[in-house]
C-alpha cells in the first residue's frame, strides 16, 4: 500500500470514528449541560480530600493549561450550582472549590453512566484489544502529537 492510500484510509477512519468519539464520550454529560472536561473537573473536586480542597490554580497546573482556561470551564459549573467557591479558612487569599450536594449527585450519575458505557465498549471491543489501542494511542501522542504541539510553542 502506498502512502497516499494509507493517508486516505486514515482520513476515512478519522472522519467516521475518531472525529465522532468526542460526541460519544460527551453524551452522558450533555444532558446536564456540561462537557466531558467539565465533568472531569467536577470529579476531581468531588474526590478531593475535605482538608485539601482544590483551587483553580492547582487544576490548571495539573492539566497544563492557564487559569483563564479553567475559569471558562468552571463558569457553567458555578452557574448551574454544581460547584461553589469558598474561602480557605487558614489563608483568606485562597479560593477553594467545593462540590454542592447537587454537584455531587450529578457527578455520581454521570460517573456511573460513563463507567457503564466504557465497560460496554470494552465488552464489545475486547480487553486485550482495548489495551493494545491504548498503547498505540500513547505512542502516537508521545511520538507525534506532543512533539508537534511543542514545535508550535517555540
Amino acid at each position: 500500500m502506498v502512502n497516499s492510500d494509507l493517508m486516505a484510509e486514515f482520513i476515512s477512519v478519522y472522519m467516521s470514528s475518531l472525529k465522532n468519539l468526542e460526541k460519544l464520550i460527551s453524551q452522558p454529560t450533555s444532558q446536564f449541560g456540561i462537557s466531558f472536561e467539565q465533568w472531569l473537573i467536577m470529579t476531581a473536586v468531588v474526590n478531593s480530600d475535605q482538608d485539601k480542597l482544590l483551587t483553580m490554580t492547582k487544576i490548571a497546573a495539573e492539566r497544563g493549561v492557564t487559569k483563564g482556561a479553567i475559569a471558562r470551564q468552571l463558569k457553567p459549573l458555578f452557574e448551574q450550582g454544581y460547584l461553589e467557591q469558598v474561602r480557605d479558612e487558614q489563608d483568606h487569599r485562597r479560593i477553594l472549590l467545593n462540590a454542592t450536594l447537587e454537584g455531587q449527585r450529578v457527578e455520581s450519575i454521570i460517573t456511573r453512566c460513563v463507567n457503564s458505557r466504557f465497560n460496554g465498549w470494552l465488552d464489545t471491543y475486547g480487553l486485550v484489544e482495548g489495551q493494545a489501542l491504548l498503547s498505540t494511542l500513547r505512542r502516537l501522542d508521545a511520538l507525534i502529537v506532543q512533539p508537534e504541539l511543542n514545535k508550535e510553542k517555540h
